[in-house]
């Protein structure tokens, strides 16, 4: 075979390879993000499972709600770790220290993240009067904007409070009012009857 043709073949062949190799890596990086996407759209489906069980709860109905399977998960998160490539030695040893670092805190040490309800209950109890439940949703989003917060949400986790006696329900005209209980004014011997009975969905 003369020399210009082998020269010719091997340059094509490095050049389908090189064409290969891009559209594998462009692959890729595809499929991260729809994964990272479908990740992302989950959690936010299971935290709104969770809220919807809990406004289930707040108005008096004691349905048992299975949960949702998570092996579609587990699925993505292996195709996930088949797909990585391999993580250089240097940023394994950091992720390997980073997790004995975390390993080694006590239960007294780790912060726990407080619930929307304990940080409504918090926000009622500095307030002079009562709030409407998008007066509250606003607050909450304005200190805590990492936070995924509407209107539903609120609404939902303050009933629970009213449920536990953690907060109080007024009606003032045709817009629902809450305000906080005091802890000392918990067991209050108010019954029922003294108080307006306002539809959850007001």
């Amino acid at each position: 075979m003369p020399v210009q043709e082998n020269d010719t073949l091997k340059s094509r062949y490095q050049q389908n390879v090189s064409t290969d190799l891009e559209q594998n890596t462009a692959e890729q990086e595809r499929i991260r993000r729809e994964i990272v996407s479908l990740q992302e759209k989950l959690s936010g489906l299971e935290h709104d499972h969770e809220l919807l069980v809990g406004m289930k709860a707040a108005l008096g109905e004691a349905t048992t709600v299975p949960r949702p399977r998570r092996a579609g998960k587990n699925a993505i998160t292996k195709k996930a770790a088949d797909r990585t490539p391999v993580v250089k030695a240097s940023s394994a040893k950091k992720t390997a220290r980073r997790k004995a670092a975390a390993g080694t805190k006590t239960p007294d040490t780790v912060e726990k993240t407080p619930s929307l309800g304990d940080l409504i209950h918090q926000h009622l109890s500095k307030q002079s009067g009562p709030l409407t439940a998008g007066e509250i949703a606003s607050a909450m989003s304005a200190e805590h904007p990492q936070r995924n917060i509407s209107d539903t949400y609120v609404r939902a986790a303050t009933e629970r409070l009213v449920a536990r006696s953690q907060a109080e329900r007024s009606k003032q005209g045709s817009t629902v009012h809450y305000t906080a209980v005091k802890a000392n004014n918990s067991e209050s011997t108010t019954t029922p009857a003294d108080k307006e009975t306002v539809p959850a969905g007001a």
